[in-house]
């Protein structure tokens, strides 16, 4: 009886529509008559999809939910149990099982009515996150949905449609979103409009050797700290993909910036931030005003692995166990749309306008971004 009482149960009723039952989903009708309220058990059920290649959950999320060697982290230290796990390739959810002492499903929607809170970990699965989470979605299952969320806008409003339509919690971030460089960067833009000072271009750099896996987070670490009023956004590179010897440049028009009870600047100016491949730091900024210039930088953090698991990467677990368990979104799903576009336009300015500033509201719904691996899920699983 204890056994069943530790089961969880959600804020509300499950409402599977009649698109999940056409699609011959094993398990979502059993999720339909559960009650739902805000988790009270001692550890939330996890379910996990994508593990395998270029997934953060077997070296940095994983072992942070679930401790595996005591010397990279030694403790729980959340209430996240990873119970479940599918991978396209099955020996990589195989692998996973056995690391982390969890379950290998055989579809990628039979963990439905399993878990309380799913985890879309991995990257090159992106392209297909509309697929791989409309199941869980419409059960109202609370998802982690990896960046960049889609690689088209079309896609992206579905997913955050079906999420609408059954309340179902989503967050798609990354850690540069928030780490206390952010923080402190974003006060310093709201001390400039309190003080009327008008911020008159910015620069920036980001860690990264490729733009969708690891540009992105340095788009997100300038919208994190400048806002969205984005006018038009560039992407200069000589490939988008992993090269050594390629280089980007990522460029941001606002219109200004608007911060509540900070104030607002109408003035237009430029972020410019360069991709830069084996850079020390995390992440910077030097931000210029009408009289003077002020700086931050985020810094690898050396030595043993727990360090940076712990300054750099765990906030984003906190993240997601906040939203499983209270049911509660950082971010609206109106901003994790702007943020998309923004990155998709800066992307179509490449791929289409040699790197030419591309207007945001210009972008196409249907336009699809380039996708390194675009064959990596065999899409007769969705049939």
């Amino acid at each position: 009886m204890a056994q069943k009482k530790s089961r969880r149960r959600f804020l509300r009723t499950a409402a599977v529509t009649g698109g999940a039952a056409s699609s011959g989903l094993a398990g979502i009708k059993k999720a339909q008559a559960k009650s739902k309220r805000i988790p009270t058990v001692e550890l939330l059920k996890i379910g996990v999809v994508g593990v395998g290649e270029y997934s953060h959950m077997p070296t940095i999320w994983g072992p942070t939910i679930q401790p595996d060697v005591p010397d990279r982290w030694p403790i729980r230290t959340t209430r996240m149990l990873m119970t479940h796990v599918w991978d396209s390739r099955p020996e990589k959810a195989e692998e996973f099982a056995k690391k982390f002492k969890c379950e290998v499903v055989k579809n990628y929607y039979d963990m439905v009515d399993k878990v309380d809170g799913m985890i879309f970990g991995s990257f090159y699965e992106v392209k297909w996150w509309h697929l791989l989470t409309k199941p869980y979605l419409e059960a109202g299952i609370p998802c982690f949905i990896n960046r960049p969320f889609s690689a088209s806008m079309k896609h992206a409003r579905e997913i955050v449609e079906i999420a609408r339509r059954h309340n179902t919690p989503i967050l798609c971030t990354d850690e540069r979103e928030y780490i206390k460089e952010v923080t402190v960067a974003r006060w310093k833009v709201e001390e400039l409009l309190k003080g009327g000072k008008k911020i008159l271009g910015v620069n920036s750099d980001n860690s990264a050797n490729e733009y969708p896996a690891h540009g992105v987070h340095g788009l997100y670490f300038l919208l994190a700290i400048l806002g969205m009023d984005v006018e038009q956004a560039s992407l200069q590179a000589n490939h988008y993909w992993s090269d050594n010897k390629k280089w980007m440049l990522l460029s941001l028009q606002y219109r200004g910036i608007k911060i509540e009870g900070a104030g607002e600047q109408t003035k237009p100016f430029v972020a410019a931030q360069q991709q830069i491949a084996g850079h020390q730091a995390n992440a910077g900024i030097r931000i210029y005003y009408n009289g003077g210039w002020w700086d931050t930088m985020n810094h690898w953090t050396k030595g043993e692995s727990l360090n940076r698991l712990y300054y750099f990467f765990f906030p984003t677990v906190f993240a997601m166990q906040r939203m499983f368990e209270t049911r509660k979104m950082q971010w609206s799903y109106d901003y994790i749309l702007k943020k998309t576009k923004i990155y998709l336009a800066a992307f179509k300015s490449y791929a289409d306008h040699n790197g030419a500033m591309f207007r945001v509201d210009d972008l196409p719904d249907d336009w699809e971004a380039p996708w390194p691996k675009p064959d990596w899920i065999d899409e007769s699983i969705f049939k």
